[in-house]
């Protein structure tokens, strides 16, 4: 008997969101990724080599060091040289990626819940990511100053609003809504769910992190080794090579984004219950309903 589709429009606690997290990978993992790097792709491509460029120039210093040279030039450095034209570049492009990815993943869902289930190709992403790409792009600005003011201010106030505000690109690229809509929303559905919300984020987001950086330790180390002794040269040739090899760390990326739709999903059906009233209005007029339902006795 084939598995069964994972219901998005579900409530479900700790254990049951990871579960399900991972059910939703191994079944939509390759159209997923496939989407995911096409259409990221570009942008991941033009993070990789500013970051590389960048560090390539900050991590000269190991050279200097190794070499037996003076710091003089590394001691000199001033304002204009940490943060140039090329550190902006970066920043820019980091966040073009963060919401790429995050409207690419964000598609494939819209898509996902609008047509039952069905796998979507590279195309019908595209042409849902061409939608939202830009709207948000431009309201996530906002957002995410507000967020890095609240940090700034007393570090609490910017955990909340990361927490309250992770569902925001969610509710722009599902619900279709404007910027103070999906802000009001954000604030609406999260209540008496915060506690619930913030450890499935931060677990989800532990995974991530350490999955993406033992890769980024890995292949630093490799890198770096070779570089030494051949070389003798490590921050430049570590640089470019940890930046292009970090693409790869964007894919575990995507656990920690299913796990927060599925709680986005899981805030929803708590609030309007409208998962629950489709199902009951599904109720026979679906011959294959009870497909996966096995016989009991």
């Amino acid at each position: 008997m084939a598995e069964q589709k994972i219901e998005l429009r579900k409530i479900r606690d700790f254990g049951q969101n990871i579960n399900d997290s991972f059910v939703f990978l191994r079944q939509n993992l390759r159209p997923l990724l496939k989407s995911f790097f096409a259409i990221c792709g570009v942008f991941m491509i033009g993070q990789a080599i500013f970051n590389g460029i960048y560090q390539s120039h900050s991590l000269g210093i190991f050279d200097q060091l190794l070499g037996g040279k003076t710091n003089t030039n590394y001691q000199t450095r001033g304002f204009s040289d940490v943060f140039n034209f090329e550190y902006f570049l970066l920043v820019i492009f980091m966040m073009l990626t963060y919401v790429a990815m995050n409207t690419a993943l964000g598609a494939y869902l819209k898509f996902y819940l609008e047509n039952d289930g069905v796998q979507a190709n590279i195309d019908e992403i595209w042409s849902i990511f061409k939608r939202y790409f830009f709207k948000v792009f431009l309201f996530s600005i906002p957002i995410v100053l507000l967020i890095i003011v609240g940090t700034f201010l007393c570090i609490l106030p910017g955990i909340y609003l990361g927490v309250v505000l992770v569902p925001f690109s969610f509710i722009l690229i599902i619900e279709d809504t404007g910027l103070s809509g999906a802000f009001n929303r954000c604030f609406e559905i999260i209540k008496e769910n915060f506690w619930s919300s913030l450890v499935i984020y931060f677990v989800a987001y532990l995974i991530y992190a350490v999955a993406s950086g033992i890769i980024s330790t890995v292949v630093t180390l490799v890198f770096g080794a070779a570089a030494y002794f051949t070389t003798k040269s490590i921050g430049s040739t570590v640089a470019v090579a940890t930046s292009f090899f970090n693409i790869f760390s964007h894919i575990f990326y995507v656990i920690y984004f299913v796990s927060a739709a599925l709680q986005y999903f899981t805030l929803v059906e708590t609030r309007d219950g409208t998962g629950i009233l489709n199902r009951i209005d599904n109720i026979g007029s679906d011959k294959n309903n009870f497909d996966h339902i096995e016989e009991q006795y």
